[in-house]
């Protein structure tokens, strides 16, 4: 029974948890999605427990990220599958300001030293 009340509990508390929205953001917001085929270290496992993507928003050549505790990489590659632009990103970071010299459509990646990372669509 207690079982039972725990996973009850558990869902209760995910359910509220994916739930939340963000109270106020600036700009647009960027859908992030989790890929496995790491850019740096290339195809690697599953890991055990699910992921979420950071919640980033936009407005003009600024990023905001929200909640994110750990380190970034941060990378925008072009229509031609070039890399145009990395640059490291400090846990707790809430803005990047993006080179102005940037215009056009890019994927956005957010790479973490982990065996995933995080693509989105980007127009400047």
């Amino acid at each position: 029974m207690k079982k039972v009340l725990f996973a009850f509990a558990l869902s209760l508390v995910c359910a509220h948890l994916s739930s939340q929205t963000l109270d106020f953001v600036f700009g647009d917001l960027i859908t992030l999605e989790v890929r496995y085929d790491h850019p740096l270290h290339g195809g690697m496992p599953l890991p055990k427990s699910p992921i979420q993507a950071p919640q980033v928003t936009f407005d003009d050549h600024t990023l905001y990220i929200y909640d994110v505790a750990y380190d970034l990489t941060l990378a925008l590659v072009d229509e031609d599958d070039e890399v145009v632009y990395t640059v490291f990103v400090p846990a707790n970071t809430s803005s990047v300001v993006l080179p102005s010299w940037l215009e056009g459509d890019y994927q956005l990646l957010l790479i973490p030293d982990e065996d995933y990372y995080f693509a989105g669509e980007i127009s400047l």
